[in-house]
């Protein structure tokens, strides 16, 4: 038996409301795959690396940077 047959079987017994649901929510399942499927393998984590390197905060040695975060705790 298939999901598709399972979700058929599934939903026959259900209200109306509640199969409106169970569509609003497909629908939602559906678009969000569509937006992901969009974007190109490589920029789906790339999106999120970067974006610091330029940063005049974060220019100098790896180690004094750590000392200055940790030492802005105390």
């Amino acid at each position: 038996m298939t999901n598709a047959s399972k979700l058929h079987d599934l939903i026959q017994g259900l209200p109306d409301a509640v199969v409106a649901e169970v569509v609003d929510f497909a629908e939602f399942l559906r678009d969000k795959r569509v937006q992901v499927d969009a974007l190109p393998n490589d920029d789906l984590l790339m999106s999120l690396a970067g974006g610091l390197e330029t940063s005049a905060n974060f220019i100098g040695d790896p180690l004094t940077l750590q000392g200055r975060m940790r030492d802005e705790w105390n």
